[in-house]
């Protein structure tokens, strides 16, 4: 790198004179730029007061409509060469802007820049990286001369006493006029002028240290680009502290009088502000106290695993807010009740021990936004009892009554091979009782013998409702014992159940693959999304593929979105799909497959679709089971269309009986399979659209379905095929 040093005058508190310096001509395309202000600030600040400030090679400046980038050719660091060649001109003008990345200059010359929120701390040389907010305007010699629109705010920090050796996880700012946002400047009079700041709720501007910064006896620069501001009132500077101990506490310095912040100008605050271990020194004698209570407005915050555990006692309080201000590692469950409200703000919490969840149970407490990690690939379990019952998740092994579990993802692979009763296995939670669930992830591979074994949960009981959630990890169930005891198994829930059935598990969707190596000498039930239901459910589906090889001579209903459906009250499937294969080919003849239902009782499924292959014993398109069907129970606008591998095989539906007539409407299947078990078109039960029933041949499906858009009943509902192309659109 190629620079030069440029003073900077520095004023008491605010004003800075801008700096002029001398032009060359330069060929067209070719432009010199020059910084101004700061005297001459630009890209990061060193020397040896912190004053000195550079152009870097390779720095992106947008001239106009193009990008380019900068050259320190003449080693001149105030001094760069752009090479612009054929950027076109604004009405004969040339206007340019830096960052490149975050400005947009329009045709009258107006150029506006989007300050983020936030910064994040970065060093080169020791010093730290600044980049300023600049705009200039090409003269006759095509010498760009930048001016900085925005202000420079310059904080000295130290540490003395215990202090020494404290951490600086983030300086914040905030005002009651915008902090970031779209700042918007024109050329006038010679200069940039800035004529608006905007941002819905942009009050708050932060510093983020991702590496923090550790304070010694020598006060260290710390610099912040903010917009302009004149007369803000109630100006608070927060600075975030990490003690030794894991402690982190949050100072505040207010100031009641008019603030002014100009373009082009630094701000000093104090000479030095000092941590010494309990409280927070500005210049001499102002001292401020930690500010963090616990509260929505002022949560306690996690900066590292030290600060973690520092709060263990506090999780376990009921109403504490929790806040996770960078992703952390955690080598232990926390032993007692989770019933604090934890906010992850989408950061990583990786557990580096094998055999742990990060909770053993979340009691009545809230957990969002967060991510399960781990170090290795794979983690035991560690088994939250309850009687003779087993649960684990990553999360926690349960979350009782009151809790609330939202935004959520496990990227952890979990090994479960052990004899329990009972037991409930699932990516995040083993067992979710009477809380809210909503929009929570696993991308972990899971190996389970447990007797419910959910992608994202093990089980739930009595909750109100699950919607949101998808599974990636591939399940497998197996295991090195004789005793098996897996008989519920989804791609998200092993087995589900609401506390009022007539609600919907919506928007749930498996891609993960099955694969069911043994299984119980009891029942069994597998889906694609769900195990067991006795719930509504909309707008679910299943793109893995499920794999059953079990000789177990007990029934096995496998289907694409649920195994079985348990209730004798009706309720409905709507807006599902299932483009998943399904083999459960073996020498046993009790495995019954379903493209949506292995088994249903009473189950209404409507406007749903099975696009796969299927092979078994039993097999149907739609419902592998229907013989405690009854005639107020109803298939209506589906279809099936791919192959089916069975001794025992129909296009619609499967093992229904003479007295127990549903009614198939508006279906279609392939023509070369018999549309269910038995059926009679004039007992005014289980009657068909006769036209376009069938799926010829010659016809695909896409044109088996618009052949008979006509025919149809009304409402609204798409099918698509298995590359989600839309097949059938009303």
């Amino acid at each position: 790198m190629k620079r030069t040093e440029t003073l900077l005058l520095i004023a008491a508190v605010m004003g800075i004179s801008a700096l002029t310096t001398g032009c060359r001509d330069d060929k067209s395309g070719v432009f010199t730029a020059i910084t101004q202000n700061y005297s001459g600030a630009k890209d990061y600040i060193g020397g040896a007061n912190g004053t000195m400030v550079f152009w870097n090679d390779g720095d992106a400046v947008r001239i106009n409509d193009g990008t380019y980038t900068v050259d320190v050719s003449d080693g001149d660091g105030h001094r760069a060469t752009i090479a612009a060649e054929g950027v076109a001109a604004y009405g004969g003008e040339y206007y340019a802007a830096y960052p490149a990345n975050i400005s947009t200059i329009a045709g009258n010359g107006q150029i506006t820049f989007s300050l983020p929120q936030e910064e994040v701390y970065a060093t080169s040389g020791g010093s730290q990286v600044i980049h300023s907010v600049m705009a200039a305007k090409s003269d006759g010699n095509n010498t760009l001369k930048f001016q900085n629109v925005c202000a420079l705010l310059h904080f000295k920090v130290n540490g003395s006493g215990s202090g020494i050796g404290a951490k600086v996880h983030a300086i914040e700012v905030e005002s009651d006029q915008p902090m970031w946002g779209t700042v918007t400047v024109n050329y006038s009079g010679g200069q940039w002028v800035v004529s608006s700041v905007s941002g819905v709720g942009a009050t708050t501007r932060t510093l983020r240290f991702a590496t923090p910064l550790v304070l010694g006896s020598a006060a260290k620069d710390v610099y912040l680009v903010v917009p302009p501001v004149t007369g803000a009132t109630n100006f608070t500077l927060r600075m975030v502290v990490e003690h030794s101990d894991g402690t982190v506490k949050v100072f505040e310095k207010k100031k009641d009088a008019s603030v002014n912040f100009t373009s082009g100008n630094m701000c000093h605050f104090d000479d030095v502000i000092t941590y010494t271990g309990s409280m927070m020194k500005f210049g001499d004698n102002e001292v401020s106290a930690n500010t963090m209570d616990g509260s929505l407005d002022h949560p306690y915050l996690v900066y590292s695993t030290e600060s973690w555990n520092h709060l263990a006692s506090t999780m376990a309080t009921a109403g504490e807010h929790i806040s996770l201000a960078s992703d952390i590692n955690v080598g232990s469950t926390l032993a007692s009740n989770f019933k604090a409200i934890l906010d992850g703000n989408g950061h990583t919490i990786t557990l580096t021990t094998q055999n742990i969840s990060l909770f053993s149970i979340i009691d009545s407490g809230t957990v969002r936004n967060v991510t399960i990690a781990a170090t290795n690939d794979v983690t035991a379990p560690v088994l939250v009892a309850d009687g003779a019952n087993r649960f684990f998740g990553t999360l926690a092994g349960r979350a009782k009554s009151g809790s609330v579990i939202e935004n959520c993802e496990n990227k952890v692979g979990i090994i479960f091979d052990e004899v329990y009763t009972g037991t409930g296995v699932g990516g995040l939670l083993g067992d979710a009782n009477g809380c809210t669930f909503s929009n929570c992830i696993n991308r972990g591979s899971i190996s389970a013998n447990a007797f419910n074994i959910g992608g994202v949960v093990g089980r739930t009981s009595n909750i109100p409702s699950i919607s949101g959630c998808k599974n990636y990890g591939n399940i497998t169930v197996t295991t090195s014992s004789e005793t098996v005891n897996t008989q519920n198994c989804g791609g998200i829930v092993g087995i589900l159940s609401l506390s009022n059935n007539d609600e919907y598990a919506t928007d749930c969707h498996n891609y993960g693959n099955i694969t069911i190596g043994k299984a119980s000498i009891n029942e069994s039930c597998y889906g694609g999304v769900f195990g067991q239901i006795s719930c509504c459910v909309s707008n679910c589906s299943n793109m893995g593929a499920i794999t059953c090889s079990t000789n177990v001579s007990k029934t096995k209903y496998v289907g694409g979105i649920a195994g079985k459906y348990t209730q004798t009250t009706q309720r409905t499937m709507f807006n599902c799909f299932n483009v998943g294969n399904i083999d459960a080919v073996n020498d046993v003849k009790s495995m019954t497959v379903g493209g949506l239902l292995g088994c249903d009782f009473d189950m209404n499924i409507n406007n749903s679709y099975s696009f796969c292959d299927l092979k078994g014993t039993n097999v149907s398109g739609i419902v592998g089971n229907g013989v405690s069907l009854r005639s107020i129970v109803s298939v209506s606008n589906c279809y099936f269309y791919g192959t089916l591998t069975a001794s025992n095989k129909y296009g619609i539906a499967g093992n229904s009986t003479t007295s127990n007539y549903f009614r198939i409407d508006h279906c279609y299947y392939p023509e070369t399979y018999t549309m269910c078990h038995s059926y009679n078109f004039n007992n005014g039960h289980n009657h068909t659209l006769i036209s376009g029933l069938r799926i010829t041949g010659d016809k695909s499906l896409c044109d088996s379905l618009n052949a008979n858009v006509f025919n149809m009943p009304l409402g609204s509902y798409t099918w698509r095929d298995s590359t989600d192309r839309v097949v059938f659109n009303r």
